[in-house]
């Protein structure tokens, strides 16, 4: 028993490249326009990035103008600095970051979707990046942490981790919060999924009472990451849910296996309720079903016969011309689901 055992350890171990790479070409292979389309937002993620470092260079040495003109360092008044005691532990903010996004990395690579989970990521960390880059020198305000050093160098150039200055709003508590998102919006649906999820957020929280107790950033400004970045979040996914999915448009991305499939243990009919929920053909075209109905109208050659209609003792009689021709059964929409038939179903 103990040599047939070994031998199901092998077998598993030779067939676990080929099923990675099974899982690879299924979820993560890409036609030309979704590589386009990833190489963008890659570049304007890295272009937002990189300002929003120069510009925090530009808040430190502006941040260094209030001390000159007071001749010492000053501290706001904040609420949370007095019951939270000052640490000087500043690898832990650094630490957090790590704890909250390897874990999100992991979850992307072995997501069925792992480039819609990675567009959405970057799109909002983008977005939130840029709305950063509009505060964080705008108003120049003291450092509270009074250890903190000035950057002296080139703000195009320098580049520098808890630098002075740096303070609206907090970018530690941006990266939180967005991975926390992307485990409320894609982490499985069960108890593993929702017990991980809660673990985030229990990070994030975490995560944010370290930056504060460690001075690196008052409670407003992260308190602010925590409203923009959600907002950052549910505005891609408002944009994407419009113009992406319900447009048939960067199918490799949105659907790489089926059109309407989200996971692999997904039913056809689920499938293809969700195509017609979205308006989508089985190869991802948009329709519209009236105007297929319309179509259908304009195509039938079908006319009802003439015929005497009597009515009764009166007499008289009205054919079927004067009375409202309607079409042949066969043309039917199903309102309820707003699927169309014509002696067929849709693909």
């Amino acid at each position: 028993m103990p040599k047939l055992g070994s031998h199901r350890v092998l077998a598993v171990f030779r067939r676990a490249p080929l099923l990675v790479w099974r899982r690879v070409r299924r979820n993560w292979w890409l036609d030309r326009t979704c590589i386009i389309f990833l190489v963008t937002i890659g570049i304007v993620f890295g272009l937002s990035y990189y300002f929003m470092n120069v510009m925090a260079n530009v808040a430190s040495k502006r941040s260094k103008l209030i001390e000159d003109a007071l001749g010492t360092r000053y501290t706001l008044p904040d609420v949370f600095f007095e019951f939270i005691g000052a640490v000087e532990l500043l690898w832990m903010t650094d630490m957090f970051d790590a704890l909250m996004f390897v874990p999100t990395a992991l979850l992307v690579a072995w997501h069925e979707r792992p480039w819609r989970v990675v567009s959405r990521l970057l799109l909002a960390w983008g977005l939130a990046s840029l709305i950063r880059i509009t505060t964080v020198a705008i108003t120049s305000v003291p450092d509270p942490r009074p250890s903190c050093q000035y950057v002296e160098g080139n703000v195009f150039t320098a580049f520098t981790l808890h630098r002075c200055g740096d303070a609206i709003y907090s970018g530690h508590t941006l990266i939180f919060v967005v991975c926390a998102m992307v485990w409320t919006s894609f982490a499985p649906k069960n108890i593993v999924g929702r017990v991980l999820t809660t673990c985030a957020w229990a990070l994030c929280v975490a995560g944010s009472l370290i930056v504060i107790a460690n001075r690196a950033h008052y409670t407003i400004d992260v308190l602010l990451a925590w409203y923009i970045a959600p907002g950052a979040w549910y505005t891609v996914a408002w944009f994407w849910y419009w113009q992406v999915t319900k447009k048939g448009r960067l199918l490799r991305i949105e659907f790489p296996v089926e059109v309407g499939r989200h996971r692999d243990a997904d039913s056809r009919e689920m499938c293809q309720r969700r195509r017609v929920q979205l308006g989508l053909t089985s190869d991802g075209v948009p329709y519209d079903p009236v105007a297929m109905y319309l179509n259908a109208l304009q195509d039938s050659e079908m006319t009802p016969p003439r015929q005497s209609v009597e009515f009764g003792e009166k007499g008289g009689s009205a054919e079927s011309s004067d009375l409202l021709e309607l079409p042949d059964s066969s043309c039917a929409v199903d309102v309820g689901v707003g699927n169309l038939s014509r002696d067929h179903a849709l693909p």
